[in-house]
């Protein structure tokens, strides 16, 4: 993941990756670090997809997901 400058400029910067992912598992909303090719610090990402999730997170959504008719109204069409 490449960050620009003003992007790295206006987020937060952590020394370690143990650091950011104190701070990204008090969040309520899934982040991930990843390391910045700028500043060589650790900044944190709501983009998830494809990327390998910390395991507070795997944690957090297999205790959330149950089997549940939200889906629909639980009867057969027809």
């Amino acid at each position: 993941m490449r960050t620009n400058p003003g992007v790295c400029q206006r987020k937060a910067r952590y020394a370690s990756e143990a650091e950011a992912l104190e701070v990204a598992a008090r969040a309520p909303f899934p982040l991930r670090p990843y390391k910045c090719g700028l500043c060589r610090k650790y900044h944190l990402t709501s983009r998830t997809k494809g990327m390998k999730l910390p395991k507070f997170e795997l944690e957090r959504r297999s205790s959330n997901s149950s089997p549940s008719l939200s889906r629909g109204n639980g009867s057969p069409k027809g």
